[in-house]
């Protein structure tokens, strides 16, 4: 317990932060998310809580970066992105197609196995930059869950859905 001090020298007496535990679900298409990601894990980190990272981004992004034992890393490919020709040329066809072979024809196992999983690390709340089946997953083991994104038309997408 921490006394702090105010202008009247009353004494109050506060808890200290909770130790949170965040289950922190990153797509592993491209290098934006997974570098964008690295900034909030790093702030989470340092406040004191434990990231557990899942993603299919390879572990150098994060442990160049972050040295930390409050960052765990678990290589799962939940979320396959976009199928793109070049940077800027999205095969719309071919990513719905990888899409439904990597997310939606397992999604029953997926969701059983990644419900036992935040289970098992006592999470706290599910962050997602941005794999969709993090979200219904959270939701099954009673656990909150945000997506973060710096995607605008995603954003307003998410927004129009849940209001």
């Amino acid at each position: 317990m921490r006394i702090n001090d105010n202008d009247n020298d009353d004494h109050q007496l506060s808890t200290p932060p909770k130790h949170l535990v965040f289950a922190y679900y990153i797509t592993g298409h491209g290098f934006g998310h997974a570098t964008r990601v690295v900034e909030v894990t790093r702030h989470l980190i340092s406040a004191g809580h434990d990231v557990h990272v899942v993603t299919g981004a390879p572990d150098f992004v994060f442990t160049s970066e972050i040295q930390s034992p409050r960052l765990f890393i678990r290589k799962v490919l939940l979320d396959c992105g976009a199928v793109q020709a070049d940077a800027l040329t999205v095969d719309r066809l071919a990513s719905l197609e990888k899409y439904s072979e990597t997310a939606v024809a397992p999604r029953a196992s997926i969701l059983e196995t990644e419900v036992e999983w935040l289970e098992s690390i006592k999470a706290d709340l599910v962050i997602s930059d941005v794999v969709p089946v993090a979200c219904r997953a959270a939701a099954d083991a009673g656990i909150r869950s945000v997506c973060v994104t710096n995607f605008r038309l995603f954003s307003a997408l998410v927004f129009t859905k849940l209001t």
